[in-house]
């Protein structure tokens, strides 16, 4: 159900289901199916996995910050301004003038593996005009990112791209944001496509 529900967020987003994508702009996609116990299907024939849970997501310091030279000198992000949800971390960029969350892998990573993920965004909207940042780390590998003008319409991105590298499980994941502006950010699940012994 929560699949579903995110789903239809993301759909409603974009003002369409199953037809043009309204601008969405994506590292790939992916094909996969989830069912209402979580576990995902993938068409390749692997099993999707968590990566990392987004109960797990903590706020990191500068030490521990991949993009810190990205960090402004007075960080303001409290609780209140990111939350919890089943579907994913969000961050209300209102309160919270920069973002920098980790936690552990789950799994190992081999190369070659599919990493899937999605992140989501209502209207983003500021007095000036601004570019949002957006970006994705495993240890020390930029992973994904994007920059995104502001303002600008509600949208969804997947990523879905091939690990270039190897990681073992306890790996440090950190998701990047920040941005001008009152604008609402949701980062999804994060997955590893799996396959099973022969």
């Amino acid at each position: 159900m929560r699949a579903e529900a995110l789903s239809w967020t993301i759909c409603a987003l974009l003002s369409a289901c199953g037809g043009d994508s309204g601008g969405e702009t994506s590292a790939g996609t992916t094909g996969a199916s989830t069912g209402s116990t979580g576990a995902a299907v993938d068409p390749t024939g692997g099993e999707l996995e968590a990566l990392v849970l987004p109960m797990l997501w903590v706020p990191v310091a500068a030490d521990a910050d991949p993009l810190a030279a990205h960090r402004p000198a007075d960080v303001n992000c409290p609780l209140g301004a990111w939350l919890f949800d089943p579907d994913g971390l969000e961050v209300n960029t209102r309160t919270c003038n920069y973002a920098s969350f980790g936690q552990p892998s789950l799994v190992e990573i081999v190369p070659g593996a599919r990493l899937l993920g999605s992140l989501y965004h209502f209207d983003l909207v500021a007095a000036e005009p601004a570019t949002a940042h957006v970006a994705l780390h495993i240890g020390e590998v930029l992973v994904w990112e994007q920059e995104i003008a502001i303002p600008g319409p509600a949208n969804a991105f997947t990523i879905d791209l091939p690990a270039s590298f190897a990681a073992p499980a306890g790996t440090p994941v950190n998701f990047h944001l920040h941005n001008h502006g009152q604008n609402t950010w949701t980062f999804g699940v994060l997955q590893i496509e799996r396959f099973s012994n022969p």
